[in-house]
């Protein structure tokens, strides 16, 4: 089966956008059989919303050959073992994190660094809720899979990671790069990292400088939260880097 091609609100070229996910996004990569990856699972209250709009894609999840985590945190990762356990999904994290999803390194607890009530409670339930999920392939800088090439960007969480999706020019941020300002990402924006959900602000900083010098190109952002942002990304991100 060819890979399916959309552009607009719900993803670009071969990737799609999982509709009807609010609390964070899950996207599909589809580049046909052996390379058709979920990118993020989605918090574990929008698991019903998270089968649904995969059966919008026309795929079983059976037919998926893995799932690509950006990081461990449970509103990207919560769904991460119900879909191993249940259709036999590997799951794919960074080294670092995956310790933690594992289970062999404690969870640290989130430190809100702002007066913000809201980030305040959500920073209290991650630490009561963090996934935990068997990891696969433990993955480190410069792998491949499929058509995904993996780059580590620390700081959000010490496993953070783009995927970056060459046949698209997409890069898919999970939380290093925003679409949209927490902690309610209601308004679309391109953004930094959140400083209260983030472990190291400035590893994180660091982190996007060295990725962005390092020449790496991408024209659209698929963030974690927010509509994707098609064309001119990296510009954007540029230009917000260099105003810090």
């Amino acid at each position: 089966m060819r890979p399916r091609h959309v552009v607009g609100s719900h993803g670009v070229g071969s990737i799609h956008r999982l509709r009807g996910m609010f609390i964070s996004n899950v996207f599909l990569v589809d580049g046909g059989p052996g390379d058709r990856f979920l990118v993020d699972t989605g918090h574990r209250l929008e698991r019903r919303i998270l089968l649904a709009g995969l059966r919008r894609t026309g795929f079983h999840p059976r037919e998926l050959s893995g799932v690509m985590l950006t990081h461990r945190h449970s509103d990207h990762a919560g769904n991460a073992a119900f879909l191993r356990r249940e259709f036999g999904l590997r799951i794919f994290a960074h080294r670092e994190d995956a310790e933690v999803l594992e289970g062999r390194r404690a969870q640290p607890p989130i430190v809100t660094r702002s007066a913000d009530p809201i980030a305040w409670t959500f920073a209290k339930i991650e630490g009561f809720t963090g996934s935990r999920v068997p990891v696969d392939q433990a993955l480190e800088a410069n792998d491949e899979v499929g058509s995904l090439q993996v780059h580590h960007v620390p700081g959000h969480t010490p496993g953070s990671v783009f995927f970056r999706h060459g046949g698209t020019s997409s890069l898919l941020s999970g939380d290093m790069l925003l679409a949209a300002v927490p902690p309610l990402t209601i308004v679309q924006r391109m953004c930094l990292p959140y400083a209260d959900y983030t472990a190291d602000p400035e590893l994180a900083l660091t982190s996007l400088r060295r990725f962005h010098a390092e020449g790496h190109r991408y024209e659209n952002l698929l963030s974690g939260h927010g509509q994707p942002i098609l064309g001119g990304a990296q510009g954007r991100a540029e230009a917000l880097l260099a105003g810090t």
